[in-house]
C-alpha cells in the first residue's frame, strides 16, 4: 500500500527543488507586466490627498510616501491581490504550469525508487508544439498523434541525458479536460 503524500512534504520539495522560486518569480513577471494594474496603481496614488496637500512638496520622500501609504495603501493592496489571484487561477496564466509542477513533484514522491520525473522533462512537456506534424500529413486521431509526439520528445530527452531516466512511470494526460481537479494530488 502506497503511503500518504502529506501538503507539507510536497511544498517542501517543491521548495528545495527551487519549483517554488521559478513560479514565484515567474508570477511577480507576469504582474510587472500588468500594464492595466500598473495605470490603475499610479492613478490612485495621483489621486492621494495626502500629495495634494499643502507642504507635500517639502516632506521627506519617506515621509510622503508613508502618508500616501495611510491613505490609499489597503486600496493598492487590494488591487495587487487581485491581480495575482487573477494571474495564478487564470488558464492562460500560471494555473496549468502550478498545476503541472505540483503533479509532478506528487509522482516523484509517491515513486521515490521509481523513475523519477527531471526538470529538463519538465521543460520538455511545457514546450510541446501542436503543430509538431509536417503540414502535408493529418491524422485521424489528433490525441493519438499528439501522445506519440510526446512519448517522442521525452524518449529524445531521455536519450540526451544519456540514458539518465527523466520521464515519469507514471504518466498522467494533463490534457484530459474532463478530469480537472480543483486541487493537486496531496492537497485534497
Amino acid at each position: 500500500m502506497a503511503r500518504k503524500i502529506s501538503k507539507e512534504e510536497v511544498v517542501e520539495k517543491l521548495k528545495d527543488d527551487g519549483d517554488f522560486d521559478r513560479l514565484r518569480l515567474k508570477i511577480i513577471r507576469r504582474l510587472k507586466e500588468n500594464e492595466e494594474l500598473r495605470k490603475n496603481m499610479i492613478s490612485v496614488v495621483k489621486e492621494s490627498t495626502a500629495l495634494k496637500r499643502h507642504g507635500a512638496q517639502n516632506m521627506k520622500t519617506r515621509q510622503l510616501s508613508d502618508a500616501i501609504f495611510q491613505e490609499v495603501g489597503s486600496k493598492m493592496l487590494s488591487q495587487l491581490s487581485d491581480g495575482l489571484w487573477g494571474i495564478i487561477r487564470s488558464e492562460d496564466g500560471m494555473k496549468n504550469e502550478i498545476r503541472e509542477t505540483v503533479q509532478s513533484v506528487y509522482d516523484t514522491l509517491s515513486n521515490p525508487g521509481g523513475v523519477q520525473v527531471g526538470s529538463s522533462t519538465r521543460e520538455a512537456e511545457r514546450n510541446i508544439s501542436p503543430t509538431l506534424v509536417s503540414k502535408g500529413e493529418t491524422s485521424s486521431c489528433p490525441q493519438i498523434e499528439a501522445s506519440k509526439q510526446k512519448q517522442e520528445l521525452i524518449q529524445r530527452a531521455v536519450e540526451g541525458n544519456r540514458g539518465e531516466a527523466c520521464s515519469s512511470s507514471n504518466y498522467i494526460d494533463n490534457n484530459n479536460d474532463e478530469e480537472d481537479p480543483e486541487l493537486p494530488p496531496g492537497f485534497g
